[in-house]
């Protein structure tokens, strides 16, 4: 076959499409152009535009002012709970769970290390960040879903978990703008930080800053260092796949991030950073926390709860925590409980084996009908 015959015949044909076509089209644009200007269009289209937007404020500002964001620590202390196989309460899961202290009894790195990872202009704004909201919109057009995130400043996140659902829409953001803004008016940022990062989850059944210092690094919070702080602030973004103990890689990586991120906002000399990327992650490691909380009495079962949950449902742990939810599982408490008896028997794992060897062991129960975990 000819091909350079082939396209030129091709070339022709559309050519002559084309004179053809391009008079009506001109003629069409006249007409469209006509109408337009007659029945002012242009006019029209911007009236219902700032029609539809006043009454969406209006609607937003309503509910903003009618909710009552004093009772904010309320709202973030509502209980998860969680049932057995037998829908027998198993125990209970909330976002005020540890030991709550203020920002002034927090280290100031671990403030730092936060502002700079989750909310940079945390204490310009008033409640939301136009930059922000406008990298989240380019995100949202770049990949046709509004399910991106970002964007939400620290005071968005705590209106989200005290008052509004999980649906990553426009709707939603725009409650929690509004919202934010009353937040704002009624507490200071210190407040503001202090309610974020005590209600905030970091794995292993540790809720709040002060119990995290003392679960992964047996300190308290006041007296985390720079490297700490990074690493706390790093397992905001996933506390399961994050977290210092369960996985110490991932951890050491991502408080490298958050360093640099620290060293980007003016937190951080770039050389410091660089003297705590070179410490080892399983040396910073010291767990002296001690659970007190009853309701959760299996931590690490109702931990995989949560991580299933946040894979499966995508929830986020902070929304699993802070909606009420009933959670139904094949746990057997009964099966649990003995299993704890075994473990907790010094003979089958002695703390003070003659050749200094400590004994590791796991233990899994699993319902073959179904095939879910029962302890």
């Amino acid at each position: 076959m000819d091909f350079q015959r082939f396209f030129s015949t091709i070339k022709k044909y559309l050519s002559s499409f084309w004179a053809w076509l391009k008079p009506y089209l001109v003629q069409f644009h006249h007409w469209r152009k006509r109408i337009w200007k007659k029945y002012h269009v242009n006019k029209i289209l911007l009236l219902l535009g700032l029609i539809v937007v006043l009454v969406m404020s209006v609607y937003l500002f309503y509910i903003a002012k009618t909710t009552k964001v004093q009772e904010l620590k309320a709202g973030l202390q509502e209980e998860t709970v969680i049932y057995d196989k037998d829908e027998n309460e198993a125990g209970s899961v909330s976002s005020q769970k540890g030991t709550y202290v203020e920002v002034k009894d927090m280290s100031p790195h671990v403030v730092d290390a936060v502002v700079s990872t989750e909310d940079r202009n945390f204490y310009q704004h008033h409640g939301f960040d136009i930059k922000g909201i406008a990298r989240a919109g380019l995100r949202m057009v770049i990949r046709r879903n509004a399910s991106g995130g970002g964007g939400s400043t620290i005071t968005q996140q705590l209106a989200k978990n005290a008052y509004l659902s999980l649906d990553q829409t426009f709707n939603r953001k725009a409650k929690e703008l509004f919202l934010a803004i009353e937040i704002e008016k009624n507490y200071s940022k210190d407040e503001i930080m202090s309610m974020y990062l005590n209600n905030s989850y970091f794995g292993n059944g540790v809720w709040g800053v002060q119990d995290a210092a003392r679960k992964y690094f047996g300190v308290d919070a006041t007296d985390l260092t720079v490297g700490e702080s990074a690493t706390i602030a790093g397992m905001l973004k996933g506390p399961s796949l994050y977290n210092p103990i369960d996985n110490p890689e991932n951890a050491s990586t991502r408080r490298d991030t958050v360093l640099q991120l620290m060293v980007d906002n003016d937190k951080l000399s770039a050389e410091n950073a660089q003297q705590e990327e070179q410490v080892a992650m399983d040396s910073l490691v010291n767990d002296t926390y001690q659970q007190e909380d009853e309701g959760y009495q299996y931590p690490y079962y109702f931990d995989a709860v949560i991580e299933e949950a946040e894979e499966k449902y995508d929830i986020k742990a902070d929304d699993l925590m802070n909606r009420g939810y009933k959670v139904y599982t094949a746990l057997d408490m009964n099966f649990q409980d003995g299993m704890q008896e075994v473990y907790d028997n010094n003979g089958y794992f002695p703390s003070d084996a003659s050749d200094g060897t400590m004994v590791q062991s796991g233990s899994v129960a699993v319902d073959p009908n179904t095939g879910g975990s029962k302890l």
